[in-house]
């Protein structure tokens, strides 16, 4: 289903992307070393996934700082998962925390004043978070139809009929990201990131494991793909009068 959520933002992205190939727009020099360009933005994909599957609100901000081709880019987040099968499944998870992302990227498209990016980079992402784990389901090794018996034990054998854990843990992986930003409107942009996570671990080991990690997903996988639809702000780092000479004198030379 999320197919449904996905391809609506990747037509949007795709369709504001688009004239800016068709278009030549003034390009900057590329070996200034100062920083031009600070963007902020909110992940809109975020909050539309966890509203549409109702596992818990989620929010996440970005935050990146360009010099010239080389970006850096801080994420930071904080949501909730919560899934409940108590009457189906009889089991409830939930997770709750706060995580971040920073990294390097590198920019294949040459600077403009519109700052339109093509990246790929490298992320390093940590995640804090308490979880909990409920299931009012007995482990039987008899048939669905068969009343149960005294050789009928709780989940992982915790003598009480409704297992419970909940603590802290601290997960930490590496991430893989290639994605681009577009001009939408005078100081704003926006931008879409595709990510591959790997490498996960957990800095505490427990008895109960973890169901979601929130930043990674699933816990039972040491590696995942992730997305975001970023809204950002784009805040000038230079003056403007010293961009527009910097086109300006782009221009004379062609």
């Amino acid at each position: 289903m999320l197919r449904y959520i996905i391809k609506p933002f990747l037509a949007a992205f795709l369709l504001a992307a688009l004239p800016q190939y068709i278009v030549a727009k003034d390009q900057l020099p590329s070996n200034r070393i100062w920083p031009s360009t600070c963007c902020i933005g909110i992940d809109l994909a975020k909050t539309c996934v966890g509203w549409y599957q109702k596992t818990g609100s989620a929010y996440e901000m970005n935050g990146s700082i360009d010099f010239s081709r080389i970006l850096l880019d801080l994420d930071y987040g904080i949501g909730t998962i919560q899934r409940d099968h108590r009457q189906d499944k009889g089991s409830f998870t939930f997770s709750e925390g706060y995580y971040f992302r920073i990294g390097l990227s590198y920019n294949f498209m040459p600077p403009t004043i519109d700052h339109n990016q093509f990246f790929i980079g490298f992320r390093y992402a940590k995640s804090f978070f308490d979880f909990q784990l409920k299931s009012n389901k007995l482990q039987c090794e008899h048939l669905s139809d068969k009343p149960c018996s005294e050789k009928c034990t709780p989940p992982n054998g915790l003598p009480v009929s409704l297992q419970k854990r909940q603590g802290g843990q601290i997960a930490h992986w590496w991430e893989w990201v290639v994605g681009g930003k577009v001009y939408l409107m005078p100081m704003l942009s926006i931008g879409c990131t595709a990510r591959y996570k790997f490498s996960k671990k957990l800095e505490k080991p427990l008895a109960t494991f973890p169901f979601d990690i929130p930043g990674f997903g699933l816990a039972e996988f040491d590696h995942a793909f992730g997305y975001s639809l970023y809204l950002l702000i784009r805040i000038p780092l230079e003056k403007p009068n010293k961009i527009c000479d910097q086109s300006f004198a782009q221009k004379s030379t062609t």
